[in-house]
Protein backbone atom coordinates (compact mmCIF):
# COMPACT_ATOMS: atom_id res chain seq x y z
CA UNK A 1 0.00 0.00 0.00
CA UNK A 2 2.98 2.43 1.03
CA UNK A 3 4.53 1.50 -2.64
CA UNK A 4 1.02 2.62 -4.39
CA UNK A 5 0.73 5.73 -2.15
CA UNK A 6 4.24 6.75 -2.68
CA UNK A 7 3.52 5.97 -6.84
CA UNK A 8 0.47 8.42 -6.98
CA UNK A 9 2.31 10.96 -5.14
CA UNK A 10 5.47 10.16 -7.53
CA UNK A 11 11.62 19.04 10.90
CA UNK A 12 14.74 18.51 11.70
CA UNK A 13 14.30 22.10 11.63
CA UNK A 14 11.13 22.49 13.85
CA UNK A 15 11.53 23.60 17.60
CA UNK A 16 9.09 21.93 20.23
CA UNK A 17 7.23 24.82 20.85
CA UNK A 18 5.83 24.47 17.66
CA UNK A 19 5.38 20.34 17.32
CA UNK A 20 4.39 19.60 20.64
CA UNK A 21 1.07 18.06 21.04
CA UNK A 22 -0.62 19.40 17.87
CA UNK A 23 -4.60 19.53 18.00
CA UNK A 24 -5.71 16.18 16.04
CA UNK A 25 -9.67 16.00 16.23
CA UNK A 26 -10.85 13.31 13.82
CA UNK A 27 -14.76 14.07 12.65
CA UNK A 28 -16.26 11.43 11.55
CA UNK A 29 -19.75 13.23 10.76
CA UNK A 30 -18.28 15.35 8.45
CA UNK A 31 -17.74 14.30 4.34
CA UNK A 32 -15.23 16.89 3.05
CA UNK A 33 -13.22 19.30 4.78
CA UNK A 34 -14.05 22.78 4.04
CA UNK A 35 -11.50 24.21 1.68
CA UNK A 36 -9.41 21.62 0.63
CA UNK A 37 -9.89 21.23 -2.44
CA UNK A 38 -6.35 22.66 -4.52
CA UNK A 39 -7.44 25.85 -6.31
CA UNK A 40 -7.06 26.25 -9.84
CA UNK A 41 -7.00 30.17 -9.15
CA UNK A 42 -3.84 29.56 -7.48
CA UNK A 43 -2.43 27.13 -10.34
CA UNK A 44 0.96 28.44 -11.36
CA UNK A 45 1.31 31.31 -8.94
CA UNK A 46 4.49 30.13 -7.46
CA UNK A 47 7.48 28.05 -8.01
CA UNK A 48 7.84 24.29 -5.76
CA UNK A 49 10.05 24.87 -3.00
CA UNK A 50 13.05 21.84 -3.84
CA UNK A 51 12.82 18.84 -2.17
CA UNK A 52 15.95 19.24 0.18
CA UNK A 53 13.96 22.29 1.60
CA UNK A 54 10.99 19.57 2.23
CA UNK A 55 13.68 16.92 3.39
CA UNK A 56 14.74 19.34 6.96
CA UNK A 57 11.06 19.28 7.88
CA UNK A 58 11.55 14.90 8.11
CA UNK A 59 11.75 14.36 11.58
CA UNK A 60 14.89 12.25 12.91
CA UNK A 61 13.46 9.07 14.81
CA UNK A 62 11.50 8.97 18.29
CA UNK A 63 12.80 6.74 20.84
CA UNK A 64 12.83 3.49 20.00
CA UNK A 65 13.04 3.85 16.09
CA UNK A 66 14.95 3.93 13.37
CA UNK A 67 15.21 5.76 10.23
CA UNK A 68 16.64 5.59 7.11
CA UNK A 69 18.42 8.43 4.85
CA UNK A 70 15.48 10.88 3.77
CA UNK A 71 15.15 10.88 -0.08
CA UNK A 72 13.29 13.48 -2.58
CA UNK A 73 12.22 14.21 -6.31
CA UNK A 74 10.94 16.80 -8.18
CA UNK A 75 8.74 16.62 -11.28
CA UNK A 76 8.23 19.06 -13.99
CA UNK A 77 5.15 19.26 -15.93
CA UNK A 78 3.62 21.58 -18.61
CA UNK A 79 1.93 23.25 -15.91
CA UNK A 80 5.09 23.77 -13.74
CA UNK A 81 7.16 21.61 -10.69
CA UNK A 82 6.29 19.68 -8.10
CA UNK A 83 8.33 18.05 -5.39
CA UNK A 84 8.01 15.65 -2.23
CA UNK A 85 10.67 14.28 0.05
CA UNK A 86 10.40 11.20 2.06
CA UNK A 87 11.90 9.22 5.01
CA UNK A 88 11.42 5.40 6.15
CA UNK A 89 11.15 4.50 9.95
CA UNK A 90 11.26 1.03 11.87
CA UNK A 91 10.68 -0.36 15.09
CA UNK A 92 10.73 -3.86 15.16
CA UNK A 93 7.96 -5.26 12.82
CA UNK A 94 6.32 -1.39 12.96
CA UNK A 95 7.03 0.71 9.67
CA UNK A 96 6.39 4.42 9.39
CA UNK A 97 6.18 6.65 5.58
CA UNK A 98 6.40 9.94 5.97
CA UNK A 99 6.16 12.04 2.55
CA UNK A 100 6.09 15.61 2.49
CA UNK A 101 4.87 17.36 -1.37
CA UNK A 102 4.45 20.71 -2.71
CA UNK A 103 2.23 20.66 -5.54
CA UNK A 104 2.47 24.48 -5.85
CA UNK A 105 -1.14 24.63 -6.01
CA UNK A 106 -1.27 22.01 -8.67
CA UNK A 107 -3.79 19.02 -8.51
CA UNK A 108 -0.43 16.60 -8.61
CA UNK A 109 -0.01 13.27 -6.28
CA UNK A 110 -2.05 13.19 -3.68
CA UNK A 111 -3.79 16.29 -4.28
CA UNK A 112 -5.01 14.49 -7.38
CA UNK A 113 -6.99 12.19 -5.06
CA UNK A 114 -7.77 14.63 -1.86
CA UNK A 115 -11.77 15.43 -3.09
CA UNK A 116 -12.27 11.91 -3.75
CA UNK A 117 -11.89 10.92 -0.03
CA UNK A 118 -15.25 10.01 1.98
CA UNK A 119 -16.22 9.44 5.84
CA UNK A 120 -16.67 5.87 6.57
CA UNK A 121 -15.79 3.69 9.02
CA UNK A 122 -16.95 -0.14 9.08
CA UNK A 123 -16.08 -3.60 11.23
CA UNK A 124 -12.95 -3.30 8.63
CA UNK A 125 -11.24 0.05 9.70
CA UNK A 126 -12.37 3.79 9.12
CA UNK A 127 -11.52 7.02 6.83
CA UNK A 128 -12.45 10.17 8.73
CA UNK A 129 -11.99 14.01 8.17
CA UNK A 130 -10.50 16.57 10.97
CA UNK A 131 -7.82 18.92 11.75
CA UNK A 132 -4.57 18.49 12.54
CA UNK A 133 -3.01 21.74 14.06
CA UNK A 134 -5.63 23.83 12.46
CA UNK A 135 -5.37 21.94 8.54
CA UNK A 136 -7.45 19.66 7.24
CA UNK A 137 -6.62 16.15 7.64
CA UNK A 138 -8.37 12.94 6.66
CA UNK A 139 -7.43 9.82 8.95
CA UNK A 140 -7.44 5.74 8.29
CA UNK A 141 -7.03 2.80 9.87
CA UNK A 142 -7.51 -0.90 8.57
CA UNK A 143 -7.00 -3.75 10.33
CA UNK A 144 -5.35 -5.35 11.48
CA UNK A 145 -2.74 -2.28 12.13
CA UNK A 146 -2.08 -0.51 9.44
CA UNK A 147 -2.60 3.63 10.22
CA UNK A 148 -2.64 7.09 7.82
CA UNK A 149 -3.00 10.64 7.65
CA UNK A 150 -3.56 13.04 5.06
CA UNK A 151 -2.81 16.62 5.79
CA UNK A 152 -3.20 19.30 3.44
CA UNK A 153 -1.67 22.35 4.69
CA UNK A 154 -2.30 25.77 2.94
CA UNK A 155 -3.93 23.70 -0.37
CA UNK A 156 -0.22 23.48 -1.03
CA UNK A 157 1.76 21.55 0.81
CA UNK A 158 0.55 17.52 1.80
CA UNK A 159 2.27 15.75 4.47
CA UNK A 160 1.55 11.91 4.61
CA UNK A 161 2.25 10.01 7.45
CA UNK A 162 1.83 5.99 7.57
CA UNK A 163 2.22 3.37 10.27
CA UNK A 164 2.07 -0.38 9.26
CA UNK A 165 2.10 -3.15 12.08
CA UNK A 166 1.85 -0.20 14.30
CA UNK A 167 -0.59 1.27 16.62
CA UNK A 168 -2.61 4.70 16.71
CA UNK A 169 -0.12 5.91 19.36
CA UNK A 170 2.87 5.52 16.66
CA UNK A 171 0.42 7.43 14.04
CA UNK A 172 -0.48 10.15 16.79
CA UNK A 173 3.32 10.51 17.37
CA UNK A 174 5.05 10.92 13.98
CA UNK A 175 2.20 13.14 12.87
CA UNK A 176 2.83 15.51 16.15
CA UNK A 177 6.42 15.89 14.71
CA UNK A 178 5.63 17.94 11.91
CA UNK A 179 6.22 21.38 12.32
CA UNK A 180 3.16 22.39 10.30
CA UNK A 181 3.34 26.32 11.12
CA UNK A 182 6.67 26.22 9.57
CA UNK A 183 5.83 24.47 6.62
CA UNK A 184 2.65 26.67 6.03
CA UNK A 185 4.94 29.64 5.47
CA UNK A 186 7.46 28.11 3.20
CA UNK A 187 7.29 30.20 -0.06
Amino acid sequence: MVLGLCLLAAGCTSDSSETADPEVTPDPTTVSPAGTSVSGAAKGSTTAVSFTALMAYLPDAPAGWTAEEGTGASWTLDEGQWTWATREYEKGDARATILIQDSAYQEVGYWESWDSLVAFESSEGYYKSGTVSGHPSWEYFTKPASYGNWIGVNERFMVFVSIEDGSKQDLDTFVNAINYGSLANLK
